[in-house]
């Protein structure tokens, strides 16, 4: 009998029992009872069990058809290896190197690919690895004083190693990104363009014919000058197509369109996905669950729950809820979920909610220009896609973790991306996580003895340098001389007495 049917499961004792044996859970809830409200500290975990009491006893009642349905939870785990026998998997991920000198400075960037086909025995045909390396200081453009600067690179770098594997893989039946799919867009607006140069060495290890990178490229600045350049910088708009300037948000935008161009190819479909562990996003809480919560109550007449519940007086809104007690839908849906269910999807919203105008400058140039990336919104045919996302739980001890698809894609790009990717995460059962996605984390991994050594060279050739006499001026030298020499607790960082 599955716990949800059991009558333990919707009553409060049940609940403190069961969040008891959840040590992840019991964890998360002592560290937000820390940081919430001291009013609300003392009985936080004893309420947030009433809480949540409540929500399963609204779910057993919409089963049975007593009231309207607040989380339409389904089972996931109807799928086994034996109908994905023979299908193609790429799982990508982006690894960094740090070099420390007189800051933590990332330095050499590397994406992996690991492809596997399930159910073959032969080693040699089931797995494939690849890895595609960028070192950041061989870029022109970009932002490099800014500290997102590594992260643009690496999801360029990774957006290219999926259309890879799509263009090389005829059959591949799953591209899976470990990661969000689309990551939290606005946030990278306004950096500095990228030059042809760069682009030139971003594909370099995405083609392995010219021809395709230069089709890539030009196929893009066609766009870029006749509507994406034309919205974004109208002012520089001929200088930009005319330097064959490579904007970052509106190239990234548009390899999203081409994963989803090249995937719509394939018969079937490819399913694209990203899967995030320990995510942070608390907007199916607000827009879903507790929107329904906040409806019924107001039905119901009885909109002084939750303050009435917590103690408050200000509890009025979902997001002030989620504001006040610190919840996440990661949290909120670990006490929700039994393993082997998903949540209902949903359109992510906040993806690209703060793509408005701003600021930009040229690689050669100190002042800046006005720019508005409004126009990569999703709504618009240049812009981003559209994103949906679901949570999966597998195991009682682990959270649930989302899993992000393209809309365009199709309605059962979603239940099919949850459905492999519990799975592959069925594969380990002590991290629940996707086995694929466990692997190629390992693979793309910057290793410690890699950075050293480019550390040590970049530290030879400043001190070739400094002894040749390339480097006169004084305070240039003293700078230079701590970053090669300096380590965390150095005296030449020591305060003066």
């Amino acid at each position: 009998m599955n716990q949800q049917d059991g009558e333990d499961y919707i009553t409060e004792q049940g609940v403190i029992a069961d969040l008891q044996t959840q040590p992840h859970l019991m964890i998360k809830l002592q560290e937000n009872a820390l940081i919430v409200a001291e009013s609300l500290r003392d009985n936080y975990f004893a309420n947030t069990a009433k809480f949540v009491t409540h929500l399963r006893r609204a779910m057993r009642q919409a089963q049975l058809g007593e009231r309207e349905q607040i989380l339409n939870a389904k089972a996931i785990n109807d799928l086994d290896w034996e109908k994905v026998q023979g299908e193609v998997v790429t799982f990508i991920d982006g690894g960094l190197g740090q070099v420390q000198m007189s800051s933590p400075v990332p330095i050499l960037l590397r994406v992996g690919s690991y492809r596997v086909r399930t159910g073959e025995r032969d080693l040699a045909e089931r797995e494939q690895f690849g890895y595609y390396p960028v070192i950041l200081g061989d870029l022109e453009g970009g932002s490099k004083e800014r500290k997102d600067f590594p992260d643009i690179v690496r999801i360029t770098a990774e957006l290219l190693g999926g259309l890879s594997a799509l263009k090389r893989t005829p059959d591949l039946r799953v591209l899976m990104f470990h990661g969000p799919l689309v990551y939290m867009m606005s946030g990278y607006a306004g950096h500095t363009p990228f030059t042809e140069k760069d682009i030139d060495l971003f594909l370099s290890h995405y083609a392995q014919e010219p021809e395709l990178a230069q089709q890539l490229k030009e196929e893009f600045l066609n766009e870029a000058e006749l509507e994406i350049y034309p919205k974004i910088a109208p002012d520089r708009c001929d200088e930009w197509v005319e330097r064959r300037f490579f904007e970052p948000l509106s190239w990234m935008a548009f390899l999203y369109r081409q994963l989803i161009k090249e995937a719509k190819q394939k018969k079937p479909k490819t399913i694209i996905t990203g899967v995030v562990e320990r995510g942070q996003l608390r907007e199916f809480s607000e827009f879903i669950l507790l929107e329904r919560v906040f409806q019924g109550l107001r039905k119901n007449k009885k909109t002084n729950y939750f303050n009435e519940l917590y103690g408050r007086k200000d509890i009025k809104s979902p997001k002030v809820l989620l504001d006040r007690l610190g919840y996440t839908d990661a949290l909120l849906l670990s006490m929700l979920l039994e393993p082997g269910q998903f949540s209902e999807p949903w359109e992510i919203q906040n993806k690209y909610a703060g793509l408005t105008k701003g600021k930009i400058s040229l690689p050669d140039e100190s002042y800046t220009t006005d720019a508005d990336w409004s126009c990569l919104k999703s709504s618009h045919k240049i812009g981003f896609p559209k994103v949906q996302g679901c949570y999966v739980k597998v195991s009682e001890t682990t959270e649930p973790f989302r899993v992000e698809v393209f809309a365009d894609l199709g309605k059962d790009q979603i239940i099919e991306a949850a459905r492999r990717a519990y799975l592959y995460a069925r594969l380990l059962p002590g991290y629940a996580f996707p086995v694929g996605l466990d692997i190629v984390d390992k693979y793309a991994k910057i290793p410690n003895w890699l950075t050293e050594a480019y550390s040590k060279l970049i530290k030879y050739h400043l001190g070739v340098s400094l002894q040749t006499g390339q480097i006169t001026d004084a305070q240039m030298r003293r700078i230079i001389v701590q970053s090669i020499y300096m380590t965390k607790r150095d005296w030449l960082f020591r305060p003066n007495v």
